[in-house]
């Protein structure tokens, strides 16, 4: 019986060793990833510091007045332009040219323009 005890005890000792083994270096591992993780992590929060820092240049007031006055042909409101809700033509009442009366086929939408003159001011208009 003795031998049995100590063979029991050797084999359950040879298992908590190599379990003990086993978990020691998983944890190591473990610990490797979570270093490699928080260094990706503080790159990141760099890239994020350093996208901030574009944005923000690139939304400066003084170079977004520069690239509308350079690329959009934009103008003050002039008080001609501004008229009742009433007077605007309702798109329903007035037919476009080149569009089918009947339902539109499948496929691409294709963009009409169409210039109203309901101001003094002629205004062109998108029509999908």
């Amino acid at each position: 019986m003795l031998r049995f005890v100590t063979l029991f005890v050797f084999i359950l000792l040879f298992g908590v060793s190599a379990g003990l083994y086993h978990v020691k270096y998983s944890v190591d591992r473990m610990e490797r990833q979570g270093l490699v993780l928080k260094e990706k992590i503080a790159e990141e929060h760099e890239a994020i510091r350093i996208l901030e820092a574009e944005w923000s240049s690139l939304n400066r007031p003084d170079r977004l007045q520069k690239l509308s006055s350079r690329y959009l042909q934009l103008a003050p409101v002039q008080v001609v332009q501004v008229v009742n809700f009433s007077q605007i033509p309702d798109r329903a009442a007035e037919p476009v040219e080149g569009l089918a009366a009947k339902a539109p086929e499948a496929g691409p939408i294709k963009s009409q323009t169409k210039t109203l003159a309901a101001t003094p001011v002629a205004s062109t208009v998108e029509i999908r």
